[in-house]
This record gives C-alpha cells, structure tokens and sequence, in this order.
C-alpha cells in the first residue's frame, strides 16, 4: 500500500463514490469479516489517512467490538500513532457518541453533505505529515502555525501541557492537531469571518467588500480550513489602524467604518437592541449553533462553556427583562 493512499472503510457500499473523489481506497466490509480485513490492512503499510465508519454494524462480525469505529481506531493508532484517523457518521447519531468515543477519533464528520469537508480531510493529511517531519522542540511546532511574531510568546504559554513536555513520540501529530482544533475552533489568537466583520465594526457583507484588504492577516498554518478560514486578530488590526488610522479615542469598529468600499448598509448593529457597535459574537440562546454580533452589556456567559485564558468568553444573548 502506497504511504500516499488514504483508506476508507465502511459497511455502506453507497459511500464508494465519495472515497474516490477523496482520491481513497474503499474498504467494503459489508457482509464480510471486519477483524480479516483490518488484519490485512495492519499488516501493510500505514495510511496517509484513514476514514472509517463508526457503526459497522453490516459486517459479518457479531461481536459488539467490531461494530465500532472507534475500536478500529484504536487498533489503528496502536500500530501507527502518526496515522490520522477521521471517523464518519450520520448526522442524527453525531449527539449521542459520549466524549471519550469522539476524542478516539482525529475527527468526526457527519457524512451529510460530506464534500464540505474533503479539502479539510487533506489538509489533516498534509498536517500530519508535516507535524511528524517537525523537530520536537516546541519552538519548531510552533512555526508551523505561522504565526505573527509578536503572537509566539502567548501561544507558547497557550500551548497544551502535552505538548509543552511530551513532544518526542509519534503521536505528536495528533496531539498538535487536537489542540490546534481549539485554537481555530475558539475566538481568541484567531478570529472568524463573523469575528472579524464584528472586530471591523461591519457586517460580513461588509467584511467581504474589504476582505481582500486583511489577506496577510489570514491564517495559513498546518491544518488550515480551506473553506473556514481564520484570521489573526492582531495582524486585523495591525492593518486596520496602517489603512484607516484612528482618532483619539477611537476603537476598531468605529475605525473598520472608514475603510474604502464600506457604506452604511455595511455597519453592524446589535442583534439584541438594534443599537450600533457591537463589540462581540455570540450565541442566541444555549441550545443554539447561531450566533450574531452584540454588545457585551447584551449578553451573558454561556454555561457551557468555560473561561480560557487568551481566548474570548463564549456568550449567549441575554434573556428579554
């Protein structure tokens, strides 16, 4: 087997086409043993990327080990810790996999609309790669962030504890992976689209007549998200303030207001009190994945989450008084 290949494998023969428009192999254990197949995969050289299904409850094995994924997984990692293992479900079933089955995985993807995350899939590829190639010291894992100068010392102190201390073996690459899934998943060092517009004191309609304007800004490192891209909130406002130097006093969502191409239908306002400059992003309510610009006086810390040093409090909108 190629080092190059990735695998797929799964008990639903329907996913075949998808697996070669990712350039995998198929694996089809429906109706066949799954421990031989694995077995003979094992016994060949690794993958650059594994996707399995979580549930393989179509193969022939019976035994309740086997109809999981995440016990593949596992395996795999067992024999080859600097193999990326992406899991795949169906969406309805993604709530109902406790934590510690979901971190088994490198990633879990719904395979609804799968093909929004292919060119995510080779960029965990690329990463692994790239991150096992990389010295252990942990200046070198760092520079594959790519990051602002001025940002290295925070995010030396942000780094996780594993990978501060345990940065010799091979599964460093996932480590580095898990915790840079945080650094782009969490407003802090790195800003969204939405982040961003709200940061510029505009909408993302807005955000979008100017973007061009911040490429520099965008994140680029090991992992990036080709179709969810991040951006550096420093190097954001380190070009707002060359382009539209501010006044005395003046604060970045009333200096994003003066960049060429932006008109008033591009100013923000508040979700909650329709008033304008709105200072954060946050979520409508606790149950809900949709999030608005607000102010801060507007909202309340969500209780799921918890504060993180470096990073923004994630919010909610606060209750109707």
């Amino acid at each position: 087997m190629s080092k190059s290949k990735m695998v797929w494998i799964d008990d639903n023969p329907g996913r075949a086409t998808t697996a070669d428009d990712l350039g995998a192999e198929f694996i089809n254990v429906k109706g066949k043993g799954l421990a031989i197949e694995v077995q003979k995969l094992l016994a060949g050289r690794a993958p650059s990327l594994l996707i399995i299904d979580h549930v393989l409850d179509k193969a022939a094995d019976t035994h309740p080990l086997f109809q999981k994924g995440s016990t593949i997984a596992e395996a795999i990692k067992e024999k080859w810790p600097s193999c990326p293992v992406i899991g795949v479900t169906n969406a309805n079933t993604i709530t109902d996999i406790d934590v510690r089955t979901k971190s088994t995985y490198d990633a879990l993807f719904p395979f609804h609309n799968f093909g929004m995350y292919l060119d995510r899939i080779n960029g965990i590829a690329r990463g692994f790669t790239q991150a096992s190639r990389a010295g252990s010291d942990v200046d070198e894992l760092l520079a594959l962030l790519k990051a602002p100068s001025n940002e290295l010392p925070r995010l030396r102190e942000a780094l996780s504890d594993d990978l501060k201390t345990r940065t010799q073996d091979a599964s460093v690459a996932s480590r580095l992976h898990r915790w840079i899934d945080r650094l782009l998943g969490r407003p802090g060092f790195l800003y969204d689209d939405l982040w961003t517009a709200t940061f510029l004191g505009l909408t993302e309609d807005g955000f979008n007549k100017v973007r061009s304007a911040f490429d520099k800004a965008k994140y680029s490192g090991i992992f990036t998200r080709p179709n969810e891209p991040r951006w550096w909130a420093s190097k954001v406002s380190e070009i707002l303030y060359k382009v539209a130097p501010p006044a005395a006093g003046e604060l970045s969502w009333q200096a994003g207001r003066r960049l060429p191409k932006v008109r008033h239908e591009h100013f923000s306002s508040c979700h909650y009190c329709k008033e304008e400059f709105p200072e954060i992003v946050a979520f409508l309510d606790e149950a809900s994945d949709e999030r608005r610009a607000m102010h801060l006086k507007c909202t309340i810390l969500h209780p799921r989450f918890t504060r993180e040093l470096y990073f923004e409090d994630i919010r909610m909108m606060r209750g109707n008084d």
